[in-house]
């Protein structure tokens, strides 16, 4: 009967341990979304799309406090262009090298909005053996970046300041892409 009451009491420890475990981890867990982003409504963008983890790594490396900020993309990614018109689908799954050089954080402060948004990003610069792909990289003039983590919305890390950037030097591959605002990625022509 004894042996009973602890197995039981073992069972019961083990789940409230469990419970807690599950609450105290999903406080912790940045969202997805800011408000200003729900509230903007469903987007979607093309963009090379380097692996989660490789990303989560280097932003851990770079930065002791990462992430920074309460918010973190759900895909980590390179944005090309946002609501593309047209699509370029026939490139979609083309593989894509980035070259991480540079982490920056702070506040950027947009007057046409009236917000400030704390960011933290990566500066990238990447190519493409592919000559299609490689003339819609070079068809743009952008501060290539990751974002990390931000305050209002991710679209403000493309103004942080990266002229005093913390210079890195990793490359990893990445795929081009399209996603949505719901997390979902097409890598493959459709």
């Amino acid at each position: 009967m004894r042996t009973a009451r602890c197995f039981l009491g073992v069972i019961v420890l083990l789940l409230v341990c469990s419970v807690l475990g599950v609450c105290s981890g999903s406080e912790s867990t940045p969202k997805h979304q800011s408000p200003q982003e729900e509230a903007e409504g469903y987007y979607w963008y093309e963009g090379i799309f380097p692996e989660k983890e490789e990303v989560e790594k280097i932003f851990s490396t770079v930065s002791d406090d990462y992430p920074k900020y309460e918010f973190t993309p759900d895909v980590f990614h390179i944005t090309t262009q946002y609501k593309p018109d047209p699509k370029h689908e026939e490139l979609y799954g083309k593989p894509v090298t980035i070259c991480i050089i540079g982490y920056a954080s702070g506040s950027v402060r947009d007057s046409e909005e009236d917000i400030t948004s704390e960011n933290e990003g990566l500066l990238v610069e990447f190519s493409s053996t592919d000559e299609e792909m490689q003339a819609l990289i070079d068809s743009s003039d952008k501060v290539w970046h990751i974002t990390g983590s931000y305050s209002v919305a991710a679209k403000y890390t493309g103004q942080l300041d990266f002229s005093d950037y913390t210079p890195v030097d990793i490359t990893i591959e990445g795929v081009f892409g399209l996603a949505d605002s719901n997390g979902k990625v097409i890598q493959e022509e459709r």
